[in-house]
């Protein structure tokens, strides 16, 4: 493979990264926005449901996160002028990588933690008896 085919498929690899952390992005804050339109609609709220919201706004920040740390990686690798590994901006474009990875893989753990939690926090919802003043008793304990 020649250098511009190398080239090529960086750009590409690149491109399939950029679109990875979008939907990182994408699908954690539409979750926070669908169990905010739960929570508004049922009225009823227990702790698993709050957790699930707490991770699908966490999982948002390390999103973003994730996409700065690309930015600032890309930006060192693209300022390197010798692919020394003994340059301090290799070094510092190494480090930015690592946390690219380690944010973007807590953004998506955090989504499935949610979605998890957010499951366990509809099952108690649809588990409780079917009076109000009960339902809201269970749901408070739940906290």
């Amino acid at each position: 493979m020649g250098k511009e085919d190398a080239k090529w498929h960086w750009g590409e690899g690149l491109k399939y990264a950029h679109e990875l952390l979008k939907s990182l992005l994408i699908i954690n804050g539409a979750a926070a926005v669908s169990m905010l339109t739960f929570i508004g609609s049922t009225k009823l709220l227990n702790g698993p449901i709050i957790v699930g919201m707490i991770s699908f706004g966490l999982g948002v920040a390390f999103a973003v996160l994730a996409m700065l740390g690309a930015y600032l990686t890309q930006l060192h690798y693209g300022n390197a002028e010798v692919p020394s590994h003994n340059s301090s901006i290799w070094r510092t474009a190494g480090v930015f990588h690592n946390v690219t990875y380690a944010a973007g893989l807590s953004s998506l753990f955090l989504f499935g933690a949610g979605i998890a939690s957010v499951g366990w926090g509809a099952f108690i919802v649809s588990s409780a008896p079917k009076d109000p003043s009960t339902a809201m008793q269970m749901a408070y304990l739940a906290l």
